[in-house]
């Protein structure tokens, strides 16, 4: 595959001249896939019941145009697909329409999510911190499982945490939950962990209010695939590129190369001589890639 000049000038010159030490067609194949790499396009889809606040949460962390948010209805009546670019990276976010409005528009979201399954890096499920019914969640979520959706691949969240009651004691202030809120919240968490056996730690958050976000958004670069966790960690709002934040996707990226650097040199290994250098060079490479981990995102 030829290279797009374009790209291959977007490879800071201390990592060309690293790579100019390898053999001539093990550096052309390590400048293509690292290049694939640093552009790839993560996919993240939102599910989860209708109102429990899809579209305010995705408008909260990342940098897209937002989607029409309507109280009374649900606004996303198909899957709705956004994309944040900075020119040189971008983010796909996939708004599904929500389950729970009638039996008929549930088979064909059903049917929908089904479809997009195996094209998401990672799918977040809404769950509404103060809905005192899930069936429509469960039903749906136990659905996807048992038509071969990975459990590993979902993200559970309690959203609109301020609205778990008592409501009222909510300080509006500190954007904190009162002790009896917190009580509340946690006993939905674990319920959340009872009634869905996730795989990952749910969290209660808040968009509008901003409780949690951070945190969440920790876990979030945590769970996400090593391909996927440097790009999205770009897109999103500056306030959730915590150093903690960061160093994972750092380390993520850091395991790809490694990955990428394996499996170029795999056929090469039968030479001890070899073998030693290449470990070596792979050192000096990972290396590399965290420290220019700020060039590429």
């Amino acid at each position: 595959m030829i290279r797009p000049l374009h790209l291959i000038g977007q490879i800071p010159e201390v990592t060309k001249q690293s790579l100019s030490r390898l053999p001539g067609v093990l550096s052309d194949e390590l400048v293509e896939r690292l290049l694939q790499c640093v552009h790839y396009e993560p996919v993240i889809g939102i599910m989860g019941k209708s109102g429990a606040g899809k579209s305010s949460l995705c408008n909260t962390l990342f940098r897209f145009p937002p989607a029409n948010v309507d109280a009374v209805k649900g606004c996303t009546r198909r899957a709705q697909q956004y994309k944040t670019s900075d020119g040189l990276h971008a983010l796909n976010i996939i708004d599904f329409p929500g389950i729970g409005e009638t039996p008929t528009l549930d088979k064909m979201y059903a049917r929908l999510y089904q479809h997009w399954l195996n094209k998401l890096d990672l799918i977040v499920w809404v769950l509404k911190a103060d809905d005192r019914a899930w069936n429509d969640d469960i039903r749906c979520y136990r659905q996807l499982v048992s038509q071969g959706a990975n459990p590993a691949h979902f993200l559970f969240v309690l959203s609109q945490a301020d609205k778990i009651e008592p409501c009222r004691e909510w300080d509006t202030a500190t954007h904190q939950p009162s002790l009896r809120q917190q009580q509340n919240l946690q006993e939905k968490v674990t319920l959340v962990n009872t009634i869905f056996s996730p795989v990952h730690p749910v969290s209660a958050v808040s968009a509008s209010e901003g409780f949690n976000i951070p945190r969440w958004v920790e876990t979030l670069i945590a769970v996400l695939p090593d391909k996927a966790s440097s790009a999205v960690t770009r897109q999103l709002e500056p306030a959730y590129r915590t150093e903690k934040v960061t160093t994972t996707a750092q380390e993520g990226f850091s395991r790809v190369v490694g990955d990428i650097f394996d499996d170029s040199v795999e056929a090469l290994l039968e030479s001890h001589l070899l073998r030693t250098w290449l470990k070596q060079a792979r050192s000096r490479l990972l290396s590399l890639a965290k420290l220019l981990w700020h060039r590429f995102f």
